[in-house]
């Protein structure tokens, strides 16, 4: 039987897909993913037994997606350094200016978990203000 293949403006995606996600957590999970009108940002959220997490990239012009999406709740930031050389920073800050998590790297990528109630976040590299990723929580 071929399952039905769903379209979302320009992303496809594939019942087998979500079906092995649910499968491979070991009970039913529910998994959303969405898309802004821009296509920058991203929504997922995953029920206990599946890895929840955002994955950003950093790269020399600065983080990829520029804008996600989050349910409230506990789960990993991880940031894939793709070619920024040496130490650096990031830094999570809640939109009253507060930061929530600094994290130093030294070298490669960095993950960390964080619990975030619904808001307004930034996640920022200290030495490129300009970087800005901007998390909002739901």
């Amino acid at each position: 039987m071929k399952l039905p293949k769903v379209t979302l403006g320009k992303v496809h995606i594939t019942l087998t897909g979500l079906l092995l996600a649910t499968i491979a957590g070991g009970a039913l999970a529910a998994l959303t993913i969405g898309f802004s009108s821009t296509g920058t940002a991203v929504t997922y959220a995953a029920s206990p037994g599946l890895q929840d997490e955002l994955q950003i990239q950093l790269s020399s012009d600065g983080f990829s997606p520029s804008e996600v999406q989050h349910v409230a709740g506990t789960f990993a930031i991880v940031v894939e350094n793709t070619n920024v050389e040496g130490d650096y920073t990031l830094r999570l800050k809640a939109a009253d200016g507060t930061v929530v998590k600094e994290v130093q790297v030294q070298k490669g990528s960095a993950a960390w978990t964080v619990t975030l109630t619904a808001g307004e976040y930034t996640l920022t590299e200290a030495s490129h203000p300009q970087w800005e990723c901007r998390i909002t929580v739901q």
